[in-house]
């Protein structure tokens, strides 16, 4: 069993979107299993870094969508993304020191941890505007 599951409650009822936040859930989910599998700071660090490439790339993507949809609320959605990739930025930061292993876990939950209250607090308020855009 996962640590993190993905819930079909997580969707935002936009296909690309949604099988962005499932290839994040995998990843994580895959650092965890290297964790428990006892790997090293070699092998777990480009894991690491796809995550974070991924969630940046995603995010990326994600506002791209909404400048095209003139989204009402894009201000605040970049805002809260802007806010996340600082973080992830100040985590990779102690990666690139050389503290993967004691990074490695606190990135992949602070991804997780975020990805699903920014769906649930942020990105379901797209939703209305996404479909209405075609957009599905």
């Amino acid at each position: 069993m996962a640590l993190y599951d993905w819930k079909e409650d997580y969707s935002v009822k936009v296909n690309r979107f949604d099988g962005h936040h499932k290839k994040l859930f995998n990843i994580a989910n895959q650092l965890h299993e290297m964790m428990k599998q006892g790997r090293g700071g070699d092998v777990i660090e480009p894991v690491l870094r796809e995550l974070v490439d991924y969630t940046r790339y995603h995010l990326a993507e994600e506002e791209k969508v909404m400048e095209s949809i003139g989204y009402t609320d894009i201000i605040n959605h970049k805002r809260a993304h802007k806010i996340f990739i600082d973080q992830l930025n100040q985590a990779m930061a102690e990666v690139d020191k050389g503290r993967t292993i004691f990074v490695v876990i606190k990135i992949a939950k602070m991804v997780i941890d975020w990805l699903i209250d920014h769906i649930y607090m942020i990105d379901k308020k797209y939703i209305p505007e996404m479909n209405a855009a075609g957009i599905r």
